[in-house]
């Protein structure tokens, strides 16, 4: 499903057919589309309607299937009382609450549904994710938004927008012969090149501690796992039981023997009546985890730690 507004001042009628391109790199039929229109006195109601339509539609039919719904906004996007707010214009004479909808009533779905959602906001957004239980979830509740950019968003070529930065990358990973896409592996690429493309995107998580991941047609010579990360993250684990010398020596160990793509490693341990642990990994692999209860992001992007003794 893509939204857009019928009088936005961002071009987004355009934009959305860069995400059409998505679904169609990704051999996935066309998206429906909703527009949200000028003259409409209450633009929440039928906008509302439209979306839990296909949020039923999309419903697995068979307790054994296991379905994905993909949303797309292009356009104007920020918060309002604590709620996501799409607008029409610069100016937000005219929004819409879009919050209840794509966040509350998706994370009501029971675990035993088992339905994806992916959420991608081409829109400035920049949203509170409550911290989250460490709780392994059948369902995934994914968002990959714009979040933020040096130029105004009705200012920004359709063509360099997120929505065609993502189309972009997803069809150079197609070309390339990948296996399959994973979404939170695209944000870690398109985060490294955040300065080059004046964007920097974001990811969360609302339900579920995985990404979804979509087969790619074509060759399907270079499995993903094999690819180091073009973007690292540096964080914390709180660990409630002390761990002994030999329990640290198999952490290391296994993340030693991971797939070079998770760029796992114990960085520092540090003792205590909860043990601490500063680990490396791909941002991709921390991104899953972040707001999640017991970790906590340092920094992005970070290289080995200078040596204070050694410094010239």
């Amino acid at each position: 499903m893509t939204v857009r507004w019928e009088k936005d001042d961002t071009n987004a009628d355009k934009v959305s057919r860069y995400f059409q391109n998505i679904l169609k790199t990704l051999n996935i039929p066309p998206a429906a589309e909703h527009i949200i229109r000028h003259n409409s006195p209450n633009p929440d109601i039928p906008f509302q309607q439209a979306f839990h339509d296909i949020l039923e539609e999309s419903q697995p039919k068979t307790k054994s299937d296991h379905n994905l719904l993909i949303f797309h906004y292009a356009g104007h996007g920020f918060i309002k009382n604590g709620q996501l707010t799409f607008a029409e214009t610069a100016t937000a004479e005219k929004t819409l609450n879009a919050g209840n909808c794509l966040f509350k009533d998706t994370g009501l779905i029971p675990d035993s549904v088992h339905l994806d959602i992916l959420l991608i906001f081409d829109c400035c957004y920049i949203g509170h994710i409550a911290t989250r239980a460490p709780i392994i979830s059948n369902r995934v509740v994914e968002i990959l938004a714009a979040t933020s950019t040096q130029i105004p968003r009705n200012r920004i070529l359709p063509e360099n927008t997120f929505t065609a930065k993502l189309a972009e990358e997803i069809a150079c990973r197609k070309r390339s012969g990948h296996q399959y896409v994973e979404f939170a592996d695209v944000f870690q690429t398109l985060r490294s090149r955040g300065e080059r493309d004046r964007l920097r995107p974001t990811h969360a998580l609302l339900v579920g501690v995985e990404s979804v991941v979509l087969p790619l047609d074509g060759s399907c010579a270079v499995d993903p796992v094999t690819v180091a990360p073009m973007c690292t993250a540096l964080f914390s684990v709180s660990v409630a039981k002390e761990m002994t010398a030999e329990e640290l020596r198999q952490l290391s160990s296994w993340m030693k023997n991971l797939p070079c793509f998770a760029g796992l490693e114990v960085d520092k341990v540090y003792p205590g009546k909860a043990r601490c642990l500063i680990l490396r990994s791909a941002l991709s692999v921390y991104t899953k985890l972040h707001r999640v209860q017991g970790y906590s992001l340092i920094a992005e992007d970070v290289r080995a730690p200078i040596d204070l003794d050694n410094l010239v």
